[in-house]
This record gives C-alpha cells, structure tokens and sequence, in this order.
C-alpha cells in the first residue's frame, strides 16, 4: 500500500516543463509504462482536455504578440469567470470579456493568492513559477524551488521571486550547488547563507506554515539549511554535522567538580568610540554576529584564542533570537553566562521599582520569552548546552537605591528566582539545567568584615527562614530553598587585587555554610580586573587559586572587559574612570556596518589596549591564561578594511 501510494504520489507531482499545463497533472509526460497504466481512462481524458486548452491559450498569446513579465506566465490569464459582455473589474481586477470568459487584460495575470488579476511587474506576478498543482495532492515539483500550492498555482514563498520558473530570493541569484552527498557551510553573502538568515529572520515568522518543524526564532541555521537543502539542493548545499555535537547532562555545568577553571571575559561591546546614546545592551542578538561571529569580526573566536573558556554577558532583549550566539559559543567552546536585561527592574511600563520591588509578573513575561528564542533546543525541553548560567541581576544593591531600599533585596531577588523556576515548569524544560546566580558588589554595607559574603549569607538566610516573613512578605510558588540547593551558585564582581581576594573573600567562603559537609555551592567572580596595579602577576596567582586544593569552592574568573567602554558619559573633568578598563580599544578599520536598535553603526578592527603605564593589557591576559601566541582572529582575515562607513560614527 505504501509503495502504491509512493507512486501515485510522484504521478501525480507537478513537473517543471515550460508549459506546466502540459504535463504538471496526474498523468505527466515522462511517466513509465507501469504509471501509465495506473492513470485512469478519465483522468487521461481530462489530461487532454487540459492540454489542448493550454495549446489553444498559448497561441492566442502568441498572436497577439505579448511581451514582459515571466514567458512561461503569459498564458495565465484565466479567471475562471463567465461573462456575457463585461467583467466585474472591482472583485477580478483588470479584465476582458473573451468568448464568454473573464480573462485578464494583456499585460496582465491571473493570481490565486490575490484572488484577482495581477500586473506582470507586480511582486505576486514575479512569484509564480507557472507551474501547476490541480489534482488530489497540492504538491510542486522540487525543481521549482521555494514554493507552495495556492489556487492550482506553483507560487514562491514570499520573499521570493521566479525566474525561469524557479524561486530564487527577491535581488539574489540563485544557488548553483550539486546535491553530491558532501555536506558545506555555506560563506558569508553566498545564496545560501542570505537564504538561510533571510529565512530565519524574516521568512518563518511571516509564513511559519512554509517551515515545518523549525520554532522561530529559536531552531538553529543548521536546522533551517537542511529544510532549504530537503526542499532545493542546488540552492543550499548538506549541512555539516555540528562540532562538537551538543552534549546532554542532568546537573548545572557550574555545580560539577570535574569542570575546569573559569577563564572568562566580561562581553559587552557597544561599538563607538565616545559617548553617544545607544538604546540596548544586547549582544547575543542575531543582528550582533557582525561583532561576534566568524562572518564578522570573530569576537567569540578570538576569544578562544586568547585562551578563555567561558563568556560573561549582560542584557539581553526577550524579543530577539539568541539562537546563533550560543551555537557560535558552542562551536569555539566557549560557555555562556547570560544576563537578565534590568529593563523590567527599573526601565519598563510596569517595572518592579514602582511595584515596591515585586518582580514575579515582569520577570516571567521576559524570561518565559527568552526561554523560547534560542535559550533551548530540538524541541524546546532542554537548554542549549552553551549556556550555563544565568546572572538573575547583577549588584541588586545598586538597583535598590543605597540603604532606603535594602531590606527588600530578598523580595526582589527572590520574587525574581521564582518566576524564572515557573517560567522553566510551564514550558517542560528539564534537560540541561542551568545554574542561576545573583553577582554581588563586592561591598561591606554593614561594616561585618565580609565583603560580597555578607550579602550572599544574607539571602540564603532569607530563604531558609521563609520569604514570607516580615520584612519580605513575598510567597513564593516554588520551593525555592530547594533550587537554591540545586541550582544555586554564588558570584561577586570586584577590583581588588588578587590577594585581597584570597584573605578578605576566600578564606572566609571557606569557613561558610557555602563550603560545609552538608552544602557545597560554588562562587566565581563576574567582573574582574585591577586598573591601579601590574595585571601581569595579579591575574596569573589569581587564576591559580581557582579549583585549588585550598579553594576547591572557587571557578575562576572573567575579565573585564572585552572593549572600553566609551560610550559611558564623561564626567565634570571630562574623564570617566569606566574608560580605563578593557582589553582592546577600537582601531581605524571600518569592517562592516551593523544595523542595530534603529541605527547604523561600525564595526571598528581591535587593537590591544595599554594600561596606566603603558602597558599592554593583550600580553597580559595571555600570560594569565596560558597563551603565547597573539589571537590570529585579530587580523580579520575574512573581512577588509573598507573604503567607507554609513555608521553613525564615521
């Protein structure tokens, strides 16, 4: 029955002749003897009948010497209306009363999906292939390409245009590639590589119908190449296997003791070069792989070339796909810390500070967003591997306006914790579990001799009394004292040199309820880097603490941070201390121009940045990391200096 119906089905495909009339029915020209004899009497009766309408069709064309638009569409002209001597011209469009039969003005042609006649210069005219799909099965021949079946039509997606009877995307030649078996990557600007990113970004969330089995924003570009490559191998070549392939755990990466020290980079790089306004942090963005990708700059790859194994990031916007970043960390073997943007804390509609810093409804509307967009895999019930944690907020006290606010950190916090907890049940999400994180201000608000700790002691302590205490009165949905248990790792960001580290934090860690034969939560720092001092030896004998026999408790570190930040505003003196950090300034070399958030901006060459005393901070960090080698990334191999920039910095 299956072998049947197999062949029955290819019968009756559509074909791609150049009058697909002729043949693109149940009973196609070049079928077989056996196909043959599986037509019916009546249904080769109809073939003909078709046919020679279609003869009759073309040479009317012909006569009347019609010239433009698509040859293969020109007889395409029915309506399917009758007339006696005029045309409803409103409802069909421009038409003529021919023998009894509306048909469309020359010039013109009949569209299934406009439902009227349509010019031939027209973008519905320009997506008809002209081939045809009229029987049981609404199927189009491969060899058309990006199609669908609409009103007995052969039609492009949209997005897409005809040519030859073939879909191609709108201003792009098509592919040319031979399905040989040999999977590729498609290169940056090749069809198949705008294919696949039009698609991704545009073509599945307007038609999601012409992408089966892809989740928008969220399926990766592999997934999306081998739908394009199943539907039309000369457009878009196999796809390789990914490398590594994704990995699968039932433990957060950051709780295990066998993972390796954190050598990590604090990745925020707005890209100018001073202070101009910029509406959004969020670097994991799609429209950001100019910065970050291999077609682009190469960040995440230098990255790995410099000998870091894990990236600390900041904002991130709940309305765009975070897909591509992860694979890209994945494939240079980076681990991801993401952040929670702090829109919904103290800058949206309804944020938690005019809330009196109940943070359960904002926080689930984004996170339960994000958790949709690239934050999980296949089917959505487990989380990309790249990711490994997730900074619930970075220095809350800063949020909290100083001391009047602080005895609500633990509402904050934890209303936050436990949104993000409900958002992950709602949704199935199990596999691959993260860890989640607050990254304390390494500050002593209470003069207790514990910077950073005393403020991660006291949440936990929060938490094991009851949050719906006074002065909390927050009640949770989730057991949160158990994900703390789970889930939980601790994390502050500091200046401080390497040693104040060991004997102000460390050591007291150590002796914590954090470290203790019941518990055992982990801490690294988020931010990390002393711009008063040599970072030479201080970042080498503080990596070596990490994962020590004495401070089996400690990860690592991220540096930070990857590129000045001059975006910040000067102060009074025109100087703005937040300048001093970061390990590369920004060069002379416009690479490429990036849309984001509404402008256009450059993206600049790095180059290595010198500290106070002239220094290089590059030589430093691969000192620290173990690397000698400068990142060959840097040369932008991939990428040329251009003449030019459309930026809003030139």
């Amino acid at each position: 029955m299956v072998a049947s119906l197999a062949v029955f089905v290819n019968v009756c495909a559509e074909t791609a002749e150049p009058f697909a009339l002729d043949v693109d029915d149940e009973c196609s020209a070049d079928r077989s003897h056996e196909q043959g004899q599986q037509c019916a009497l009546s249904a080769l009766q109809r073939t003909g009948a078709r046919r020679s309408k279609a003869t009759q069709e073309a040479e009317e064309v012909a006569a009347k010497g019609q010239t433009g638009g698509n040859a293969s569409w020109q007889k395409h002209r029915e309506t399917g209306s009758t007339c006696l001597s005029s045309c409803d011209a409103a409802t069909l469009g421009p038409t003529v009363c021919h023998h009894f039969r509306c048909i469309c003005k020359e010039g013109h042609v009949w569209s299934s999906e406009a439902n009227r006649c349509v010019s031939l210069t027209s973008a519905e005219a320009n997506r008809d292939t002209g081939g045809r799909c009229r029987f049981l099965f609404s199927y189009c021949h491969q060899s058309r390409g990006y199609t669908k079946c609409v009103g007995g039509q052969c039609l492009c997606y949209k997005g897409y245009e005809a040519k030859n009877g073939k879909c191609s995307l709108v201003g792009i030649a098509g592919g040319n590639y031979k399905d040989d078996g040999v999977c590729q990557t498609p290169k940056w600007g090749d069809p198949c590589w705008k294919s696949v990113t039009w698609a991704m970004a545009d073509g599945i969330f307007a038609d999601p119908e012409n992408y089966p089995g892809l989740r928008a924003g969220a399926s990766s570009f592999e997934e999306f190449q081998t739908l394009l490559h199943s539907v039309d191998p000369s457009s878009c070549p196999k796809p390789c296997p990914l490398d590594p392939p994704y990995e699968s755990y039932s433990v957060p990466t950051f709780r295990d003791p066998k993972q390796p020290t954190m050598k990590g980079v604090a990745y925020s790089p707005m890209p100018m070069k001073k202070s101009v306004p910029i509406n959004g942090d969020d670097f994991m963005s799609e429209i950001a792989g100019a910065l970050y990708a291999d077609w682009g700059r190469s960040d995440l790859k230098i990255m790995k070339e410099l000998g870091a194994n894990t990236v600390r990031m900041y904002g991130n916007d709940a309305n765009t796909s975070h897909r591509a970043f992860l694979d890209e960390a994945h494939k240079h073997g980076l681990r991801v810390i993401a952040g929670m943007s702090k829109f919904g804390f103290t800058q949206g509609p309804d944020n938690c500070l005019i809330n009196d810093w109940y943070c359960y409804r904002q926080t689930y509307f984004y996170f339960h967003k994000q958790l949709q967009m690239g934050f999980t895999i296949g089917d959505g019930k487990q989380y990309h591997p790249a990711l490994k944690a997730m900074i619930i907020c970075n220095e809350p006290a800063l949020d909290l306006h100083g001391d009047k606010k602080r005895h609500l950190t633990c509402r904050a916090m934890a209303s936050v914790f436990d949104a993000m907890i409900q958002a992950e049940k709602d949704l199935g999400i199990t596999g691959n579990p993260i860890a989640f994180t607050i990254t304390w201000a390494f500050a002593d608000f209470d003069n207790s001799g514990m910077p950073g700790l005393k403020s991660m002691l006291d949440f936990y302590e929060c938490l094991k009394q009851g949050t719906e205490k006074t002065p909390t009165l927050y009640t949770p949905t989730n057991d949160l004292l158990k994900a703390f248990h789970e889930r939980w790792v601790n994390s502050f960001n500091t200046q401080n040199v390497w040693h104040e580290v060991k004997y102000q934090f460390l050591d007291k860690y150590a002796r914590s309820p954090f470290w203790s034969r019941d518990l055992k939560i982990p801490v690294f720092i988020g931010e990390y880097h002393n711009i008063d001092r040599p970072n030479t030896q201080d970042l080498k004998k503080l990596l070596a603490l990490a994962k020590s026999n004495e401070y089996p408790f400690f990860l690592g570190f991220n540096f930070f941070e990857y590129t000045r930040a001059m975006w910040k505003p000067p102060g009074p003196d025109g100087k703005n201390v937040q300048w001093d950090f970061g390990l590369f300034d920004y060069g002379d070399c416009p690479l490429l121009d990036m849309d984001y958030l509404g402008n256009t901006w450059t993206v600049w060459n790095l180059v290595s940045a010198k500290d106070h005393k002239g220094r290089d901070l590059l030589q430093q960090l691969l000192y620290a990391f173990g690397q000698t080698r400068v990142p060959p990334a840097l040369e932008h191999p991939q990428q040329t200096c251009k003449a030019s920039t459309k930026g809003v910095l030139r």
